[in-house]
This record gives structure tokens, sequence and C-alpha cells, in this order.
């Protein structure tokens, strides 16, 4: 539970801070990162991640866009892997048949942490966007219909 809450907390902050605040770009000179010149709720790259299909895109693929603004590549990878699972968690229990059972949830837990980072490398304002897709033959089966 002090999990969920603390991912729950991260996400609201970050939101919070990224509505609120002005980023300045940080130079790490062994990291390559895309600049954007126009506003960046403008620009084609933000709104790919923005308006990214979340749920499923295919009957085999699965995914959701999650962001970071960590400063190294490593904690937001793990940040953005962390949030995504839950988030894919979350999606993944509204397709599927209400009260579902114990070893139904435990079998969607593990779906939900089966999934990859795409690591676009776009970075607009020093926060990073990243899609997270779970590729398994027949999930969307699976999830709506397999499931005990």
């Amino acid at each position: 539970m002090n999990k969920h809450l603390t991912i729950a907390l991260l996400s609201i902050s970050i939101s919070f801070l990224f509505f609120q605040c002005k980023s300045k770009e940080i130079k790490e000179t062994n990291e390559p990162k895309e600049t954007i010149e126009t506003k960046p709720e403008e620009s084609p790259l933000v709104i790919e991640f923005t308006k990214a299909k979340e749920g499923f895109v295919t009957e085999s693929l699965f995914q959701v866009a999650v962001s970071s603004v960590l400063p190294t590549e490593k904690e937001r990878e793990e940040e953005a892997k962390s949030i995504a699972e839950q988030k894919s968690l979350n999606l993944l229990k509204s397709y599927t048949i209400p009260n579902l059972s114990d070893k139904g949830k435990k079998e969607l837990r593990e779906i939900s942490k089966e999934g990859k980072i795409v690591n676009k490398n776009v970075s607009v304002g020093g926060r990073y966007f990243f899609l997270y897709q779970i590729q398994k033959p027949n999930l969307k089966r699976l999830v709506t219909k397999d499931l005990e």
C-alpha cells in the first residue's frame, strides 16, 4: 500500500511541477537531446506522447505513455518503468471482468510487468517522454475473456 501511495504522490508532484514551474534545460555531455524551439505543449514530439493511444493498440499490443524529469538516464528509465507498470495494471483492470479472482489479479499484475520502455530520447524543457509497451500474442483476449 505504501508503495502505491508513494507512486501516486510522486506522480502528482511531478505533474504539479511540470505545470507550475518553468524548467531550464540541463546540459549533459554524454547524452543526446532533441531541442525544440516551439512552445513545448505545441511540439509535434510532445503531441505524439500526450496524444499517444493508451490501452490496446492491437490485439497483441498494449501501451501507456509516461514521462520523467529526473536528472540521469538510469533514474528516468527506472521511474518511467515503475510508473508505467502501475499505470498499465490500473488500465488493464478496466478491461477485465468484474470480481476477478485472486489468481486472475496475480496474472494481471504479472502481465503489467512484462512490458518494455520504448525510449525515443525526446526531451522538452527537461521532461523526458517514454512509451511502455506490452506485447504478447492474443493479449486482448487474455485480459478481457480468459482471466478468471
